[in-house]
């Protein structure tokens, strides 16, 4: 081997051992679901989890690109390992571990109906018999509803953002979602100003397709990349990044 190949392999060999040659990472999100994550008028994703997974990738020395994603196909799409991982408020059930891996969980959402102010809505399967609920397809929230609320009409749809459109035009009575992400982007705008807050917090002790918490998720095969993600993970936990971007987000808790 001559002198400038010698080189060219080192350099290659130095490389591979410090990853620069890898592929970035890529990871997931449904980008219709504030403030956790959409994009803003410049077209760039922002948004708590956002902001969370790029914290995680800096912590674990991740070189990370996260891309806005379709909802119905975000699953599939790690699955077939179109994505390295997602994260998009995604809860962990039993029926999703089956088929993922996940992190550890880094919140505990509560999930709360919403309706129109004077309603006078009584939130419980009777109550609501007849009435419109309007949710984001394949979530907990379509779950639980499914379920329990067979003798109403739900409206699903493929964004987070879609079912507030339903609820302000009249088409539908109700919203089901978690009740940060109905607080911070729906009833603090003007578009929410005739809405509230309606029926009994709900958590995963309540029902299980609440599931036990949110968490990144990775692909069944990539322990490599699971654990890299949960040291990151660790790490902007204790080192109060994680507690910083809940104040930023949702005030203090």
């Amino acid at each position: 081997m001559n002198r400038i190949s010698k080189l060219l392999f080192a350099t290659f060999s130095m490389a591979v051992a410090t990853g620069a040659l890898a592929e970035p990472i890529t990871i997931a999100t449904d980008a219709t679901f504030p403030p956790f994550e959409s994009v803003d008028g410049s077209g760039k994703l922002v948004g708590y989890d956002v902001e969370l997974a790029q914290a995680v990738c800096d912590a674990a020395k991740l070189d990370c690109k996260i891309i806005n994603a379709a909802w119905d196909g975000m699953i599939p799409g790690l699955i077939s390992n179109k994505y390295d991982a997602l994260i998009s408020q995604l809860t962990v059930t039993q029926a999703r571990r089956k088929i993922l891996a996940f992190s550890d969980v880094y919140d505990h959402p509560v999930f709360r109906f919403v309706a129109h102010k004077g309603a006078n809505l009584t939130i419980s399967p009777e109550g609501l018999k007849g009435k419109v609920i309007a949710v984001q397809t394949g979530t907990p929230m379509d779950a639980y509803v499914t379920k329990n609320y067979t003798q109403s009409t739900i409206k699903r749809y493929d964004s987070g953002s879609a079912p507030y459109l339903e609820l302000s035009s009249g088409r539908a009575d109700v919203h089901m979602s978690y009740q940060a992400q109905i607080t911070h982007s729906f009833l603090k705008g003007d578009s929410g100003k005739d809405f509230e807050l309606v029926g009994p917090l709900f958590t995963g002790k309540d029902a299980p397709e609440f599931g036990e918490g949110v968490a990144i998720a990775i692909n069944q095969k990539n322990a490599t990349l699971l654990k890299q993600i949960n040291e990151g993970l660790g790490e902007v936990r204790d080192s109060g990044k994680l507690d910083a971007l809940n104040r930023k987000y949702f005030g203090a808790q």
